[in-house]
């Protein structure tokens, strides 16, 4: 079984306001996310993760366009709400993706399917086009530059046999593991991710200028 755990309850500091719910030809960001993995036969279930502030809002638009989610809520931090995401679940393997991410297609997310029952772990992720360069925050000096065959940039969708995410979060509650994404978590228990090359249409919504952009290229993917 193929389960779909789509995060929606972040602050959207950044954005300025809520941007799920900025539209894309009509349709909110997240039900546009929603629609993607349901052109899916392979998912199983979808599991959307909400702030409690905003479940009824996010179930409303679910019922207008008449999708069956699953919604539970959120924690504190990204770990927790991807974590009640997981435990919500009923996928033995399962798919971990940004509910501002609205243009993965399903072409990405069968591949991301295959990979993860051949490898158990795997992401997302675009090869660079140009020099990434590590640098001093404060003094924004230059400290080095990486091989560009080396730096990709991940995305989502991640994926995961489940005991090794779950394995991945209780040790990250324990403290004893920490990492800035689902991948990182799984690597540092030990587990090898594979990636899957991306897309570059796959862009995470994090300012409105990145909203603009994602309304332009919807129309073609």
């Amino acid at each position: 079984m193929i389960s779909a755990v789509i995060t929606a309850a972040g602050n959207c500091t950044r954005f300025g306001k809520e941007k799920l719910f900025s539209l894309i030809d009509k349709e909110p960001v997240f039900i546009r996310t929603v629609k993607q993995f349901k052109k899916v036969k392979e998912v199983d279930e979808i599991v959307l993760v909400v702030r409690k502030d905003t479940r009824k809002k996010f179930e409303k638009w679910l019922k207008k366009f008449k999708l069956k989610v699953k919604t539970v809520e959120g924690g504190a931090e990204r770990l927790d709400s991807a974590h009640n995401g997981v435990k919500a679940s009923q996928g033995d393997y399962i798919l971990i993706h940004d509910g501002a991410r609205p243009l993965a297609t399903p072409e990405l997310i069968k591949r991301i399917i295959k990979a993860v029952k051949k490898y158990q772990a795997v992401m997302a992720a675009v090869e660079t086009t140009t020099c990434v360069k590590l640098i001093n925050p404060h003094s924004l000096e230059v400290e080095q530059c990486l091989e560009r065959q080396k730096s990709w940039l991940g995305q989502t969708p991640q994926a995961f046999k489940r005991e090794i995410i779950i394995k991945a979060y209780r040790q990250a509650i324990k403290g004893k593991i920490e990492g800035k994404d689902d991948c990182e978590l799984v690597r540092k228990t030990g587990v090898k991710v594979k990636v899957v090359p991306g897309e570059w249409t796959n862009k995470k919504i994090t300012l409105q200028t990145d909203l603009e952009i994602i309304r332009k290229w919807s129309k073609y993917v």
